[in-house]
């Protein structure tokens, strides 16, 4: 798993300290951290998170609000998965979960109290019933001890908006 908040060793070896203060960029890198964890699972080489940041900021890929959605898909499939970014109604993440992970736009910790999107999150799979559980890998602080959500609980945040990947195939091959 890989965490969104960039540690002071990996910041200073990839030269992050080039593009201001690390906690700033940690706070913002959520995106990356789940690129970075799509590429490992594809099985393709991955860059650090600050590697990645460094590749949004030159691409501009970057917002003071986060990432650019369409700047993910990109990055993603110039590093070898292809990708896109689309919108995906909720009632169908289980249904396009069997094939291949996406990245989900929702917000941190899944609140229901109508807040929607501002935080990146895989959606890696899911487990049936009434109220499919999503499983998940977030990279934010939170998600360090939490892997799955019910998809009610996921809707209430969810933005509508995912990275969607090209299918995945049982040995990590496209």
């Amino acid at each position: 798993m890989c965490r969104q908040l960039i540690t002071p060793a990996e910041w200073d070896l990839h030269g992050g300290w080039a593009l201001g203060d690390r906690i700033e960029w940690s706070n913002r890198a959520c995106g990356l951290a789940s690129l970075r964890m799509i590429l490992l699972a594809y099985g393709r080489e991955s860059p650090s998170v600050t590697e990645l940041l460094k590749l949004a900021v030159k691409h501009e890929v970057l917002t003071p609000r986060g990432a650019l959605h369409a700047g993910i898909a990109a990055l993603a499939t110039d590093l070898g998965v292809p990708s896109r970014a689309e919108p995906v109604a909720a009632e169908e993440l289980p249904s396009r979960l069997d094939a291949a992970p996406a990245i989900l736009s929702v917000t941190e910790q899944f609140p229901d109290d109508g807040r929607s999107g501002g935080h990146l999150v895989i959606a890696r799979g899911y487990e049936g019933g009434p109220d499919p559980t999503i499983l998940i890998r977030d990279p934010s602080a939170w998600g360090q001890a939490h892997d799955r959500v019910p998809l009610s609980r996921l809707s209430a945040s969810y933005t509508g908006r995912a990275i969607t990947f090209a299918p995945m195939i049982t040995n990590g091959e496209l």
